[in-house]
């Protein structure tokens, strides 16, 4: 890092307001650059975020106790004020659009303080930081973590705490009664998640910076410095962007300012602009979260202390293990039969759906570990994750067990790069393996503080409503954005294409070494958008077309589907790439960061983009082939894998 690139064309817009505002406020200034980061060379300043201290703090620019320091020389012998202003460019609505308050916007970091006096030499010495939940709201405040933190020593005294009253303890032996089906053991892991995950969503006093982090990309600055007539003329929610207008709405400062032109206040761009990433390593390992376990399990794997629970792991581990929830919609009719995909035929499976009587098949569901940390297991060097799906050569009672992980540093926007070594899907004979492997994004919490916008034109529906008549809702949390990479017919079902189309589009999904790149937006079926609607919609961006499914007017998602050949998965790495901006998302892969090619995109004219904090996900799940019609494979007649399947999780990279 540390390059220098050229300025945004962004800066080209307003260059004659800034002029004017310039000119017209101190004519007899002899005025230097604003240098908003001294000591810092080129146009553009490239530096990583620390991620050090994320998951309890937040992200903080720059890292450690270090601050940006500026310089700025106006006019002497007059009273003058000053204030600093940041925004991140990348992931932004325009000054002009009515949604610009939801930009990324902050100066000093105790809101308290306004505007502050020029020294009476007109030499301006001052220093800022990045933080997160820059206007101070309080729906991110909370209680402290550290008080109430969820490694297994917590844990533990909980559990001590309820077998210490006698009342408390006496309870939970009689729920753990034989009719719920619960040894008092498996009552108490309940109990103490549950009672730890309600102290930890209580109402606190602590800003919790890390529920609104900083985006990455790039940030402009902007120094504002007025009279007293002009201090006059900026409302107090201008002058502390803690506070809102009349209507209670927040306001931009950056489209205040370029709105309200005044000969007494002048307005100076920073000579430099700021770009950041985040890069989430393994290094740190995986944490363990047993809040998130639904039962009570015998073990706990423990891997050189690279995977736990531990207090040391729940601070500083960027990853932890990701526990799917288990969809019961189908019913996996499996056969008995457990081998390796690679030696499997295709003679084998058409075989299979007449070689097993009814009873001999295997009536379950796909599986999550019973031993957590048990499949997800950092590299001795730290330079890789191993997901891994456990064979099932030499056991009794054979499953389909899904693996995966997922970041602990949540993001609004961003460019997400993983650079993933996925096992081959398919044999010699474009035989199934069963897997879909998907990198996604997924809601960080389910919290108030986490909700998406508002919907006033329809609203949203919940994701597991499927009721005939669903309920609206006003706000949601649940978003979502995937890549799932699946063995399917690059086509969708003949009913869905219309006119002289119908029935044509057919394929033969067994006859290729294709595999399908899938691409989804979970909307909630918000009808906001322009040009939202029920079937197929071909979709045009940079020459391509995309055609997207809803497959009914209240399908809570919008999907594409992009061939991609199988042979991607012999490579050492390739990278997964989801670009979610404000109004589009684009999805990209490639087999190296230069060089990655569109296949899929959306914009908000189709599907309604979420604007809430999400983290990052990467797993391979057994799911149910009548997802996917028209089905290529039917996931019964694949067999249970003999042995591990493994992929390897080398870095996420936010830019």
């Amino acid at each position: 890092m540390g390059r220098s690139v050229s300025r945004v064309s962004w800066w080209n817009r307003v260059v004659p307001v800034f002029c004017f505002l310039l000119l017209a406020a101190c004519s007899a200034d002899k005025v230097r650059q604003f240098d908003p980061m001294v000591g810092h060379e080129g146009d553009t300043v490239s530096l990583d975020m620390d991620l050090g201290n994320a998951v309890l703090e937040g992200v903080v620019l720059p890292g450690g106790d270090e601050y940006y320091h500026f310089v700025y020389d106006t006019v002497s012998g007059r009273r003058l004020y000053y204030k600093i202003f940041y925004q991140n460019e990348s992931y932004k609505f325009d000054e002009s659009d009515t949604l610009c308050h939801e930009n990324f916007y902050g100066s000093w970091e105790d809101v308290s303080v306004g505007f502050k006096p020029v020294p009476a030499d007109g030499h301006i010495v001052d220093s800022f930081r990045i933080v997160g939940n820059p206007r101070d709201e309080k729906v991110y405040y909370g209680v402290d973590l550290e008080r109430y933190d969820i490694s297994l020593e917590a844990l533990k005294a909980i559990e001590r705490e309820i077998r210490g009253d006698t009342h408390w303890f006496r309870y939970v032996s009689q729920v753990a009664a034989p009719q719920n089906n619960r040894t008092l053991e498996e009552q108490l892991f309940l109990d103490t998640r549950w009672v730890l995950n309600e102290r930890r969503h209580e109402g606190g006093t602590v800003n919790h910076r890390w529920k609104r982090n900083p985006r990455t990309g790039l940030y402009s600055f902007l120094l504002v410095v007025c009279d007293d007539e002009g201090l006059k003329q900026v409302p107090e929610y201008i002058q502390h962007i803690n506070l809102t207008d009349a209507d209670s709405h927040f306001v931009n400062p950056y489209q205040w300012f370029f709105a309200n032109s005044s000969r007494h206040i002048s307005i100076v761009r920073g000579s430099k602009m700021l770009r950041t990433r985040a890069v989430i390593t393994p290094q740190q390992g995986v944490f363990i979260d047993e809040t998130q376990i639904r039962k009570a399990y015998r073990a706990k794997h423990e891997e050189y202390g690279r995977v736990g629970g531990d207090s040391l792991l729940y601070r500083r581990a960027l990853y932890q293990q990701f526990f799917p929830a288990v969809s019961q919609q189908y019913t996996l009719r499996n056969i008995p039969l457990v081998c390796d995909i690679d030696d499997y035929t295709m003679a084998e499976y058409d075989a299979g759906a007449t070689r097993y009587d009814s009873t001999l098949l295997v009536y379950d569901y796909p599986h999550i570990t019973d031993v957590p940390g048990s499949t997800v297991l950092p590299s001795a060097e730290g330079d890789y994750i191993s997901i891994v799906n456990p064979g099932n050569r030499g056991v009794e009672y054979p499953k389909k067990e899904s693996t995966g992980v997922k970041t602990r540093v949540g993001f609004a926007y961003g460019k997400y790069r993983g650079k993933i070594k996925f096992p081959p899907m398919l044999n010699k004979e474009n035989l199934w393996n069963g897997l879909t492997y998907a990198f996604w994004l997924i809601y960080q919490d389910e919290s108030p503080w986490n909700i998406r916008r508002p919907s006033y034109h329809g609203g949203y529906l919940d994701k597991n409503d499927e009721s005939a008549q669903p309920n609206w809702h006003l706000c949601d949390r649940y978003s979502e954005i995937d890549i799932e990479i699946v063995k399917a017919s690059r086509y969708w079902p003949t009913d869905y294409y219309a006119g002289g189309e119908r029935g044509s589009k057919v394929e033969d999904g067994r006859s290729n070494s294709d595999v399908m790149f899938c691409c989804t937006n979970w909307d909630l079926a918000c009808h906001e958008p322009k040009e939202y609607k029920a079937g197929l919609t071909s979709i045009a961006y940079q020459g391509q077309r995309f055609e997207a499914m809803r497959w009914y007017d209240t399908y809570k998602a919008l999907t594409t589907k992009t061939a991609v050949p199988n042979s991607i998965f012999d490579e050492d790495v390739y990278y997964y790439e989801i670009e979610w901006r404000p109004k589009e998302i684009i999805w990209r892969l490639g087999p190296d960061p230069e060089h990655m090619r569109v296949v899929g995109y959306m914009s908000d004219r189709y599907t309604s983009i979420p604007n809430n904090q999400m983290l990052c996900v990467i797993t391979q799940e057994y799911h149910y082939s009548e997802w996917w019609p028209p089905e290529v494979y039917k996931q019964g007649l694949i067999p249970f894998n003999a042995s591990d399947i493994e992929g390897r999780i080398y870095e996420i990279v936010i830019e």
